[in-house]
């Protein structure tokens, strides 16, 4: 067993598969920052595909570490970049359009991610410019459902409720049982249960991911990275519940939460 082998985080990720894909996805972005191909039409901002392509390198980058079993130290400025990333994303937009930032992080899987991330990696500082990503400067494009705004809740209280009910995908509704199971109720034990529940049906969920399926041509493709129910670690952390019982999924990211918690309560 090479010490690779070891310290990966996910089963499919090789060696050589990793180093082919951190080359190619580190080498592509100075390409796209100098890259004149992203010019705007009438009706497409080309600055706007620039710095998607950049963000979805940097996210990457992101999962790939932390798949291959990096520390998660070497996480923080890569988010950092991805949020950098959206912003630069939303101002083209803005700017082409004429209009307020709108909101750039389109799909719910991705918001619970970069909310779960910010909260794994205690970058609750960054909670404000995530939010306008969200919703769009001013609002202007409010993309919350009631999961979405549990988890803005988790981070200020007075976060004001709305779209009580109502949920993009209906998969997620088991994390707001999850979360009302510990607030509302006090009952951490079937909160957990629903967890349990949530991570044994979460990859199927995602089969309409752009990633699903992509550990089954690792010698052609470089779009694996990895698979993290990130958000589920988030509760798990939050709700301080105890995940011994979660930790036989491959998509649980058991480490990150083992981490935040050190950082937390160090002795």
């Amino acid at each position: 067993m090479t010490d690779f082998t070891a310290q990966r985080r996910q089963l499919f990720l090789t060696e050589e598969y990793y180093l082919k894909t951190k080359e190619y996805n580190v080498e592509g972005i100075p390409l796209y920052l100098k890259s004149d191909a992203f010019e705007d039409d009438g009706y497409n901002c080309g600055e706007a595909s620039r710095w998607q392509s950049i963000t979805w390198i940097y996210d990457a980058l992101l999962y790939l570490n932390y798949t291959a079993g990096n520390s998660i130290e070497e996480l923080h400025s890569l988010f950092e970049k991805v949020i950098d990333g959206y912003e630069k994303q939303s101002e083209a937009l803005a700017i082409f359009h004429k209009s307020k930032k709108p909101s750039v992080i389109a799909t719910q899987n991705e918001t619970l991610n970069i909310l779960g991330l910010a909260f794994l990696l205690n970058r609750k500082d960054l909670f404000t410019r995530i939010h306008v990503l969200v919703n769009g400067e001013g609002e202007s494009h409010t993309g919350e459902d009631e999961i979405i705004n549990k988890f803005f809740r988790l981070n200020d209280a007075s976060h004001p409720i709305f779209n009580e009910g109502n949920l993009f995908a209906l998969g997620y509704a088991k994390l707001c049982d999850v979360i009302d199971h510990v607030l509302v109720k006090k009952d951490k034990e079937t909160a957990i249960k629903y967890l349990d529940e949530y991570l044994a049906d979460w990859y199927q969920m995602n089969k309409n991911a752009l990633w699903f399926n992509s550990h089954l041509d690792l010698e052609n493709k470089v779009s694996y990275v990895g698979y993290w129910a990130f958000e589920a670690a988030a509760l798990v952390y939050l709700l301080d519940l105890d995940d011994r019982s979660l930790h036989k999924h491959l998509f649980y990211p058991k480490d990150i939460v083992q981490w935040i918690r050190n950082q937390k309560n160090p002795n």
